[in-house]
């Protein structure tokens, strides 16, 4: 067997074993091969760091933590994912997996669902568990990059979304996350299939948003939508993130007018009005966006990992 088509098996086999609980006698029958097969293929997965074991031996201290932010930002909801130092992919894999298995108690029948993009966000996705109920609507709430080379995950995150709460009607958003000047936006923001996009987006009664960094690792950077220039301008103007691709200040004021006026998607403002804005964040380093956001109450129901909590409670 190829080396690839090996790794490949072993990462389903261990995929159904440990996330999706099933018995290896249930394994082997799927795969048509022995118990004690797939017992080995287990062991092997985790030889060539397939599978990652991870122990946590920090509950007591995840408990304090909890109650301590819970209380402080006044969150309607919140869980913290144990996480190992210095790795990332685990990180996201495993707080994704307490997202999903949290946030997905706050969807109700007949919801009309909005949502951001990007990795931690599609991570969650997968793990979301089928609903039983339908929801009345699931929409993108900023536009799209065109680089597919770096990952935004939009049209993952709806189409898997989308199956799994049974939406009755979805969304895609249309129109590029960003262009070159205002006087372009002005223009597409006159369109009716904009119009009609931006109000499916207010419409919205939850929302699953997402913060980033002003930074060179951002994907709005990577993907060519911003430039140094901009990004000295937003750290000329205190910028400390974005929320659904809106750059704002320690104020939870938008930061750089002329960068959000060429931005295509849900409105700052429009988004503190929605009823619930759940989020599943990852990241040290975003403490200081989170912070703000928190602050001036952009998200009711909050999922991190404990190393961004341990930052986060040292800020407050």
């Amino acid at each position: 067997m190829k080396e690839s088509t090996n790794r490949a098996l072993l990462s389903n086999i261990a995929h159904e074993y440990y996330e999706e609980g099933k018995t290896q006698a249930e394994i082997a029958k799927l795969y048509s091969i022995s118990r004690p097969q797939i017992s080995r293929k287990l062991e092997e997965a985790r030889r060539k760091g397939i599978v990652k074991i991870f122990i946590d031996r920090d509950e007591e201290d995840i408990n304090d933590l909890t109650q301590n932010l819970q209380s402080h930002f006044k969150l309607k909801g919140l869980k913290i994912a144990s996480v190992p130092h210095e790795n990332d992919e685990l990180t996201v894999r495993i707080t994704a997996k307490v997202g999903a298995d949290y946030l997905h108690e706050f969807i109700e029948p007949y919801d009309r669902i909005g949502f951001g993009w990007g990795w931690t966000i599609y991570e969650m996705v997968k793990q979301f568990p089928k609903m039983h109920f339908p929801v009345d609507l699931m929409c993108q709430l900023v536009g799209s990059i065109d680089n597919t080379k770096i990952h935004c995950y939009s049209n993952d995150i709806l189409s898997l979304l989308s199956r799994k709460l049974n939406a009755k009607n979805s969304y895609n958003f249309p129109f590029p996350v960003m262009v070159n000047n205002a006087n372009i936006a002005r223009y597409i923001k006159k369109d009716d299939k904009f119009i009609e996009t931006m109000e499916r987006g207010k419409s919205c009664n939850k929302v699953f948003l997402n913060i980033n960094l002003p930074d060179e690792d951002c994907c709005l950077f990577k993907s060519n939508y911003l430039n140094k220039k901009d990004l000295n301008q937003l750290a000329d103007l205190h910028s400390v993130g974005s929320v659904c691709c809106r750059f704002i200040n320690e104020d939870g004021c938008i930061s750089s007018p002329d960068i959000n006026e060429r931005t295509l998607g849900i409105e700052l403002e429009d988004l503190k009005n929605v009823d619930l804005k759940l989020a599943c964040i990852t990241g040290a380093v975003k403490a200081d966006i989170l912070k703000t956001t928190l602050d001036h109450k952009l998200i009711d129901v909050l999922v991190i990992d404990s190393l961004l909590a341990r930052e986060l409670n040292r800020l407050i």
